[in-house]
């Protein structure tokens, strides 16, 4: 003889119903007690453990990555040309002004760059006008060989007359459109010789 089955009753079935919505909620519940959110640690994360397949792709950022992990990308091409800055001041001439003479040695004036005259000379002392201040630029005395003085000498010095911080006062035109140059035996005693003189500026 064969038994019926008997088919749950309704109240069964909403029984076993809600016993399973609270078994679920209570695993999940379980689940966010032992690993919360924003919980695991780096120390929690074995060797290797996150991969390319765990990453949401393109959610890394540049700063994510160590400085020169990631490689540049190509130059960009030249930008356009800005607009042209101002003129600065103008520089100082490139040619100088140089101003000289060639003087044997008895005080004429043998080759010249122009307009310098021989005022006085005595025993080793030529004062020349060079007709303008000279005490502000640089001034070259050098002996030379012209009229045939080849003679042993000494030292041969030039400065401006006037009495400036430049130069010394002089025993005659003591004026800074003077050149004072003095020329030395190999004693030391002022002697004449022939020289080179040369004002620059």
């Amino acid at each position: 003889m064969q038994r019926k089955l008997r088919l749950p009753s309704p109240a069964i079935v909403i029984a076993c119903i809600a016993l399973g919505a609270a078994l679920t909620g209570t695993s999940v519940a379980a689940v966010n007690a032992l690993a919360p959110r924003n919980s695991v640690a780096n120390s929690s994360l074995r060797t290797n453990a996150v991969t390319s397949i765990k990453v949401k792709d393109r959610s890394l950022l540049a700063k994510d990555f160590a400085i020169g992990q990631i490689p540049a990308g190509p130059a960009g091409p030249a930008g356009a040309a800005g607009p042209a800055g101002p003129a600065g001041p103008a520089g100082p001439s490139g040619a100088a002004s140089i101003r000289w003479a060639l003087v044997k040695a008895d005080a004429t004036i043998v080759a010249q760059s122009g307009g310098i005259t021989m005022t006085s000379h005595s025993a080793g002392n030529y004062f020349m006008d060079f007709g303008s201040a000279q005490n502000t630029k640089l001034i070259l005395a050098t002996s030379a060989f012209a009229g045939g003085d080849t003679s042993a000498r000494d030292s041969t010095i030039g400065g401006p007359c006037g009495g400036t911080t430049e130069g010394m006062v002089c025993s005659t035109a003591n004026d800074t459109s003077h050149v004072h140059v003095q020329t030395f035996s190999t004693a030391g005693v002022l002697t004449d010789h022939s020289y080179y003189v040369a004002v620059f500026g």
